[in-house]
């Protein structure tokens, strides 16, 4: 369908929800989750939220203005961008996203810097299609979806700063970085005519990384650090000299991070942690995008998401997939007569380092430690079914997994917290996504139901199918901009900048309310999207006492990759337990 950017003008517009409208459905998605009291407490909270002339309607008149004069093609999207570069928490596990990549090459017999050669040409294909417009415009339901997201993917890094950070885009194609033993690198990988450079070539240059012993300075390590540190340490880094500020732009004009590890994880729950987060070397969190080939040939990404959500991400490991293997290496014997008379052409990013910089390396180093050690994951493969034997109960596959991980946490805890599963916005020029809340009355009476022994089958199966039929509504409300959090973040955002000055003196009440509270206290963090080209993905807990859970819905299989801080491992083990049981069991009701 066209071009790349062909469709972005028939994109519609997505509107300001209606305030009213949000204010109800907060107390709607609340409800299960507090008590009558709260509910009661939380009703008034609105209603006075809601009088006319008073705080809401003058947030959500400034919301709309401020829309409209900055031209924002769409109000969410600078929204959510505040939201991560606002956040001071480490980017690592806090925030950055895994994907676990499927691969059509044979990694006992492609050696590590060959598989990370055809990786590279591949990505860099994919760059191409993007730079000349040729990508083609990616659908939901034969509809159009934005398309603006992919210019922020390559070239990209987040850069710490005080407060908040920023978000840079550059130009530059020509370069990546190669990330080993500590050392870091620059590797140009188009020529002088802008052509990519050949496979064996980039292979070579590859080789001779991973032929240089000796530890490097571990530079990448400070970005593991907490925001406001890092971006202290990194002024001080840049001030220190006029190398280290040429040695940072190279780094972060850099197309992608390339991450050539020493490691060779096997299982797969170790490969998961080695791509969350790693031990502590040849990683740079800052980059929107970190590719990660293992010593064994395995491949992963750990990616920033300030300016790009997984469905793009996805788009771009599927090209992988399918191209990879098709990357030719046919003139290797010819080229490695040339390339064993030429040197190298990586080119090694050295810092100059004072003293209290060499410290605060290794005082990064050790919380980086202290920090991944406080984090647990379990994979469960669930394979007695997937979504072709969901699809046969008459149900939605996602919603059916949703209310299974909720009947497991109704077990877990005897009651249900808020839980939530990201919604693509895309239909809209400049969508990012919309929260949808889980836990709704038609969940909480199925649970109910399942779990009395006086309750007939039939009943239960009737619940069931209510409480699936109510995610795909809500799920229907968030992708068409009518979701709740992203609203009301909006409206925090436009007091927190300019309530004052609109007589709004303190933040008001319904943010700090038990229902507010409670709703985006989200306990339970799912996200699913294809799985095409991906054997797993993950990302960290948001909260404290929760669980981060990234899942796919295959064809006979359901694989959930899951996080938690390490005190609530035993639960993490409860609930993965449990999420396999709710599945059998509300399978085997079904059935019946």
């Amino acid at each position: 369908m066209g071009n790349t950017f062909s469709c972005q003008k028939e994109l519609p517009i997505m509107p300001v929800p209606n305030l009213n409208k949000t204010c109800r459905k907060l107390i709607e998605w609340a409800e299960p989750l507090l008590t009558e009291e709260e509910r009661t407490r939380t009703g008034k909270v609105i209603e006075q939220f809601l009088q006319p002339g008073g705080e809401g309607e003058v947030l959500q008149n400034e919301l709309i203005e401020w829309a409209n004069r900055h031209g924002h093609a769409n109000w969410s999207a600078p929204v959510w961008q505040a939201l991560y570069l606002e956040s001071r928490a480490p980017l690592v596990i806090n925030s950055n996203v895994f994907y676990y990549l499927k691969s059509k090459l044979d990694e006992n017999a492609c050696s590590q810097a060959n598989i990370a050669a055809a990786l590279i040409v591949s990505v860099y294909n994919f760059i191409s299609l993007i730079d000349k417009k040729e990508l083609t415009v990616d659908l939901q339901k034969g509809m159009p979806l934005c398309m603006n997201q992919y210019s922020n993917l390559f070239s990209s890094t987040r850069i710490a700063q005080q407060g908040t950070d920023e978000f840079k885009v550059s130009s530059s194609r020509k370069h990546i970085v190669v990330m080993h033993n500590m050392r870091i690198y620059k590797i140009n990988i188009l020529d002088e005519k802008g052509c990519i450079r050949s496979p064996s070539e980039i292979e070579s240059d590859l080789g001779c990384i991973l032929s240089i012993s000796g530890k490097g300075q571990n530079v990448g390590v400070l970005t593991t650090m907490p925001r406001d540190t890092w971006a202290e340490n990194r002024a001080a880094l840049l001030q220190l000299s006029a190398n280290n500020r040429e040695a940072m732009t190279a780094i972060e004009e850099a197309a992608f991070a390339l991450c050539l590890d020493e490691n060779s994880p096997e299982e797969i729950t170790e490969v998961s942690k080695q791509l969350l987060y790693g031990d502590g070397k040849d990683r740079f969190f800052d980059k929107s995008l970190q590719f990660i080939v293992f010593k064994n040939g395995k491949t992963g990404v750990n990616f920033e998401h300030t300016g790009v959500d997984g469905s793009v991400m996805l788009r771009l490991i599927g090209y992988i997939y399918d191209t990879v293997d098709k990357v030719s290496f046919g003139e290797r014997a010819v080229s490695a007569e040339i390339n064993r008379s030429q040197a190298s052409r990586a080119e090694e990013i050295e810092f100059d380092l004072d003293g209290a910089l060499t410290q605060t390396i290794c005082a990064a180093a050790d919380a980086f430690c202290q920090h991944t050690a406080n984090t647990q994951t379990r994979v469960l493969n669930f394979t007695l079914f997937g979504k072709d034997q969901i699809k046969q109960f008459g149900v939605s596959p996602d919603a059916f997994v949703q209310v299974a991980l909720q009947l497991a946490e109704h077990q877990l805890y005897g009651k249900c917290y808020s839980a939530y599963e990201a919604v693509m916005t895309r239909t809209f020029l400049d969508g990012r996504i919309d929260v949808l809340y889980t836990v709704s009355p038609e969940s909480m009476a199925f649970i109910q139901n399942i779990r009395d022994p006086d309750c007939s089958e039939q009943a239960k199966i009737d619940s069931l199918i209510q409480a699936t039929r109510k995610h795909v509504e809500r799920a229907k409300e968030c992708r068409l901009g009518h979701g709740v959090y992203t609203h009301l973040l909006a409206l925090k955002y436009r007091y927190k900048a300019v309530g004052r000055e609109n007589g709004i003196d303190t933040l008001p009440e319904i943010f700090t309310d038990k229902g507010y509270q409670t709703l985006t206290h989200s306990v339970v963090c799912t996200s699913t999207t294809s799985e095409y080209g991906v054997e797993l993905a993950g990302y960290g807990p948001i909260v404290d006492d929760g669980y981060g859970i990234r899942y796919f819905t295959r064809n006979d299989s359901i694989c959930f990759n899951m996080t938690s801080r390490t005190d609530m491992q035993d639960k993490l083990e409860q609930m993965r337990i449990y999420i396999e049981q709710s599945l059998v069991e509300m399978a085997d009701l079904m059935r019946s």
